[in-house]
Parts: structure tokens; sequence; C-alpha cells
């Protein structure tokens, strides 16, 4: 913990989307480490050298500090703390707002040698521009705005630099922190990015904003030749007409998430704007479904520029520099990625090695501070995408401490009426009670793998907590009822991504839905399991048994004898069956005793027309419970189908491009054009050809 250091701040006072800059001189021995926090995210130089990088994401009253061995950038005599703290301070998906604040504490030798306090400078960063609140996604967060101008002086010699002023303690932040749960990120070596599209560009007369810009701008696309060196690598020089601006697009190679890097020297003050994107379907990147821009105000002669706060999830990147005349030492990404040893694959044959192994570039691009959905749109950690990353990971990285500290924070993040939030931490909901209940199979499943039990005995007052919010809501008929819009806000009925699925909100009438109910039953079998591991065998036989109870009302009220088939609702959608309610169900052990012949045909074929009614398919993300279902049937006779579905699926993917494999199999053309190529639940392959020897 602190010694001596105090949460200070800028005496201009905090506002959202804030970037300020700290200095304190110090010297030091020979072994010297840094501690450090901050709300919302930092980046240390020492000596001028980039030292550290990335706040873990916690909640205000849950903060986590990292320590850092700095002695490789200290030196005899004076040294240079700088650090950069860029303040949030808006709720979104993946930051619930605190105040500001920074925190540090350099030890040397067993020694405090400096804390922050009052005299500990600061002043408002000039490279980045503040209060912007550009937002990539209401998700995601805030892009950035750069005037690359004022970056010269803040890391100059005391006497060169101007504007700091000493800080002030600040308020409201907890001196209770804990110890940063996961290891830090790598900063990997620049990507050699390719150079696939060059030429003038021409925006709007009428301007919109950049996003639009980008997307909308008249391009003249030019051979290489006729604009440069005739190179499609970097060191690159451009050169268009007298009136024109120039373009390119660089190609990373494969989807990666990372820094934006570049090296751009142009003759005079001039904007450049970068886009960034999964894909060129438009011929350019995508930028105008979410806003994933930055721009930059670049200074005469020479621009370099790395940051490394907001992480792009991309292949592409394109620049558009309002100038005739350009010279590219480098622009790309840097990559961050958690340190991990990925298997190699030794499967029956090389398109099962290499979807294994484009599932594991998925899980990684996925994987930074915690579990993310997707690391374009959102980065955002859910509960339902967490629980295939982590049973994947399992396979592939034989990694527990990552999951451990997931389902930890998925703890902390119970709300006012009992259920889990949709993200973690989020300060910006609209959670999905269905997805509340993956939880515990997320927990059982760890404990199988890690063989620890500590986490689940620690978080047992939660579990206990969540289950009986769904089972306080049974009713006379024996079901769960519907979740409703309340005080503490709306709703996400949601299942998944299909017709008659995807989202129920909080304002209907009390209804019955299968799903939720099958997802009931799951939750209280695998606490049960978790009881059984902790010794908890009166709480575990009395999940058990409300479990059977569950089961046996499910199936009296949504089996159809007729079609033999589970409906999903019991007021709307009779003529439309899904796999997935029927996958639940045969899952949950509802069909126990019933006909299920006409339930394995349709989880055999994924859906489909039959008499009178059609079967809506399951999505890639739910694929794990249809499988699941058959293999509890007989695993030997569904091995060969699954596998073989597998196999179809993903080199459908591969033929297409892919790197990573996508959120569904539409691809770009899904969720309005937003799309997401590379999202974590779809790396289930790793686990079926694990267990199935594939």
């Amino acid at each position: 913990m602190f010694k001596s250091g105090k949460w200070i701040w800028y005496k201009g006072g905090q506002s959202p989307d804030l970037y300020a800059n700290f200095i304190k001189e110090f010297e030091c021995g020979k072994k010297t480490t840094l501690k450090i926090a901050a709300d919302s995210d930092y980046t240390v130089y020492i000596n001028g050298r980039l030292a550290a990088f990335g706040q873990y994401q916690s909640y205000p009253d849950h903060r986590v500090f990292d320590e850092i061995d700095i002695t490789g950038f200290t030196r005899p005599g004076k040294n240079l703390l700088a650090v950069t703290v860029w303040y949030f301070g808006a709720p979104f998906f993946t930051y619930v707002p605190g105040n500001a604040g920074l925190i540090y504490e350099i030890e040397s030798d067993g020694n405090v040698v400096a804390y922050s306090d009052e005299n500990t400078y600061s002043r408002i960063a000039r490279d980045y521009i503040s209060g912007m609140r550009h937002a990539i996604s209401g998700q995601l967060g805030f892009s950035y705005h750069c005037d690359l101008k004022g970056q010269s002086d803040w890391m100059a010699p005391e006497g060169e630099r101007d504007g700091f002023e000493k800080s002030v303690i600040a308020d409201g932040l907890t001196y209770d922190l804990s110890p940063r749960p996961v290891k830090k990120l790598d900063l990997k070596d620049r990507i050699k990015s390719k150079i696939v599209m060059q030429g003038a560009f021409t925006y709007p007369e009428t301007r919109v904003n950049t996003q639009t810009d980008m997307q909308v701008a008249a391009l003249s696309f030019r051979f290489p030749s006729d604009m440069g060196d005739g190179g499609l690598t970097f060191p690159h020089s451009f050169k268009a007409k007298e009136n024109e601006q120039i373009f390119f697009i660089v190609d990373l190679g494969s989807e990666t998430a990372g820094f934006l890097d570049f090296d751009i020297t142009v003759p005079e003050d001039t904007d450049m704007e970068v886009g960034y994107g999964e894909h060129l379907v438009d011929g350019r990147c995508r930028t105008s479904i979410r806003d994933f821009t930055a721009d930059f105000k670049l200074k005469a002669g020479r621009n370099r520029f790395l940051n490394t706060f907001r992480r792009f999830g991309c292949r592409y990147l394109q620049f558009f520099i309002h100038a005739n005349s350009v010279e590219v030492e480098y622009a790309g990404l840097r990559p961050t990625e958690y340190p991990l040893i990925p298997k190699k694959p030794e499967l029956s044959n090389l398109l099962r090695n290499t979807i294994y192994e484009v599932c594991e570039n998925t899980l990684i691009q996925c994987m930074h501070e915690h579990y993310e959905d997707c690391p374009w749109r959102e980065q955002s950690l859910y509960t339902m995408d967490s629980r295939n990353q982590m049973l994947c990971g399992y396979y592939a990285f034989k990694e527990y401490e990552f999951p451990r500290a997931c389902l930890k924070l998925i703890s902390q993040g119970m709300r006012a009426d009992g259920i889990l939030s949709l993200c973690y931490p989020a300060g910006s909901d609209f959670p999905i009670p269905s997805f509340s209940l993956m939880y515990f199979v997320q927990m059982r499943e760890y404990i199988d793998h890690s063989r620890d039990k500590s986490l689940a005995k620690e978080v047992y007052p939660v579990l206990q907590k969540l289950i009986k919010t769904f089972t306080d809501k049974i009713g006379d008929n024996g079901l769960c009822d519907n979740f409703k819009n309340s005080e503490v806000g709306a709703i996400w009925n949601f299942y998944e991504w299909s017709y008659s699925m995807s989202g129920g909100d909080g304002n209907a009438k009390t209804s019955y839905e299968a799903p939720l109910n099958a997802d009931l039953s799951l939750a209280l079998q695998n606490l049960a399991a978790i009881c059984a591991y902790l010794g908890y065998d009166e709480d575990g036989m009395k999940y058990a048994e409300t479990a059977m109870k569950l089961n046996k009302a499910i199936a009296d009220k949504f089996y159809n004898k007729e079609t033999k088939l589970f409906n999903t609702f019991d007021d709307k959608h009779f003529d439309v069956y899904t796999v997935l309610t029927n996958s639940l169900c045969l899952l949950c052990g509802a069909a126990e005793g019933l006909d299920t012949s006409v339930i394995l045909q349709i989880l055999e074929h994924n859906g489909g027309e039959y008499d009178g009614f059609k079967v809506i398919p399951n999505t890639l993300s739910m694929n794990s419970f249809r499988f699941d279902a058959l293999l509890k049937v007989d695993a030997k006779k569904y091995r060969s189908v699954i596998l073989d579905e597998i196999d179809r699926d993903y080199l459908y993917m591969l033929r297409a491009g892919a790197t990573s494999f996508w959120e569904t199999i539409n691809g770009d053309f899904d969720f309005g054009y937003a799309g997401s190529l590379c999202h974590g639940w779809s790396a289930l392959p790793i686990y079926y050809y694990e267990i199935l020897n594939g």
C-alpha cells in the first residue's frame, strides 16, 4: 500500500475528457519501483522514456494500483517522473465515473524517494486537446484529439518548461487499494504495415463531422508510382498535385488491437484525420456507423506520436492529410497483448489447426485488462461472452489468473435490484437477466479447470443473493416471470441475435419465457455443484431440488405435444420455434421423459422449415448450448455432426479473409453495418476440438 503518497489533481478542477500532466524530480539508488494508480488512465515516462501505461479499470470503491520496476529507466543523480493522466469523467460500458486523481510512490533501495503531494507540479496537457467528449460508441468511450505543436516542452529539463503549478490534494478517492490482479500488457514492436491504397481526397463542401466526412469523402485513386517512390511499405513519400490533399490506407495484415503509432513529416502546419476499421468493403474504413476516428493538428516538420491510452481494434487504418507533400517514416499500430503462451494445435487436419490458431488470435485480441467482447466497438466485459472466452482459454492458454480476476470484478457489479449489471465495470447499464445466470456456469467451470475454490467461497454471499433474486420471482405455476423496468433502470430481456430472441424490453406485462427459466435451472444446477465443491451440502441439495421442480414447470408450460417442441414465450410467437430455447430446455433436463425426437432433429440441423412452422437457428455464440445438449444425449452419434458444422462455418469465414472470427456469421453486414469481425465468444471451436479430439 502507499506509505506517503496522496491522491492529487490539477488545481483547475475536473471535467470529462480531461488530460493533465504531472512531473516530479527524484534521486534514487539501484533498485527502484513505482506504485501508481489513477482515475481514469495513466502513461508514465521516466527521463523521457515510456516506462508504463494502462490503469486496471475497476469500481471507484475497489481501486487497483500497479507496482512497476523502473530500475532500467533511472540514472545516477536527478531523474524526472512525468505522468499524463486522462480523466474520462463520463459513464460508459467500460468505466464507472469517479473523482479525478493520481497517486504514486517511488521507492528505491527500501526508501520512499518521491511521492504524490502538493509538491508534484501539474498542468493541463497541451498535446492532447481536452474536453472534446468525442465518443467512439456509447459502450467504449471517448476517442482523442491532439495538437502536436504542444508536444515539445513538458518533459524538458527544469527551466525549459512552463505552465506547471503545484497540485492539490484530491477528495473522494479511497486509500484502500488492491494490487493489480493480472499481469501488465506487453507493448509489441511496430507492425510492418503495408500501403494498400493512396490518392487524393476531397471532403464535401458542407462538413458534418469527422466520422461522416471520412465515409463520404471523394477519393481519387492513384498508383503508387504516380505519387512518390512507388513502394508499398514504409518509409514512403507521397506527392500530389498542388491543390490536392493526400490520403493513404494501410493494412496491418490481420485483426489487431493496439496503439496508433506514426512518424510523419509535413512541410507546414496542417490537419490530419485517422480512421480505422475491420474491412474495406466500402473502399475505405467504415467510420460513420460508429465514430472510429481520431484527429490531429500536425506541426511543420516531423511529427512522432504514440498513443498509449486508447486501443484501436482493426485491420486497416486510413490517413487523410491536408497537404500535398508528405513523408511517412511509419504509420500503423503497436500491438498490446496480455502475456500468454498459446498452445500449438495438433489436430486431425490443416483446416482444424488453422481454425484453432485463428480462434487463439480472436481470444488474444479480446483480452487486455479484462475480457472484451470485441476490440473494435465495445471492449466490454460481459458474462455470456466471457464464459466462452474463459472456457476456451483454459485449453488454449492453461492460464487461470486472468479468468479469476474477471470473475472477481463481475462479483462487484451487483445492482440494487439484485441482478448483475450488463458489463464490468459499467457506469452506463442495460442489464440482461439471462446473462446474470451465466455467472454460475462460469464460476463452476473455473473451479472445474483451475481447482481453485477460494474465489467461490469469497463471493458465495453474492452467489446466494443473485440466485435469490430469481427464485423469489417463482410464482404459483412454478416459473420465474420476466423482468421489468424499475427505478433502478431499464431491463433488456435478450437471449441471442435472432428473430424473436433479441430483445423484449422491460415494459411488458408479466409473462413467462422458457429460455430464462431454463437458464435459471442451469444456474441452480451449477450452484449446487459449487456447493458440493465448498462442502455446503445442505444448500446444494436445496438448489438441486429447486432445479428439478423448475424443470417440471417448464415442461408443463412450454412443451407443445403436437409439435413436440418447446415454445419460447407463453403469450406470443406461438408459430415460431427457436433452436436456442429447445437446446436450453433439453440441456437443463426439462425435456426428461418427453418425446425429444423433433428437438433432436432441429438441433442436429440447426433449425429449418417444417410442416406448419419454422425454427430459428442458433447464432455462433449460442451453439455451445446446442452442441452440449446433443452431446448430453448421445456424444458418439453427434460428434461428427458438431465437428463437421464447425469446419463448414469457420471455413466460410476463413475464405472471406477472416484473421479472427466474427460475432455472427453475417459479418460486416450485421448491427446496422457496424459488424464485429473479432468477437471473443466465437472462439468455441477450441473447446469442441479439444473435448471431441478433433
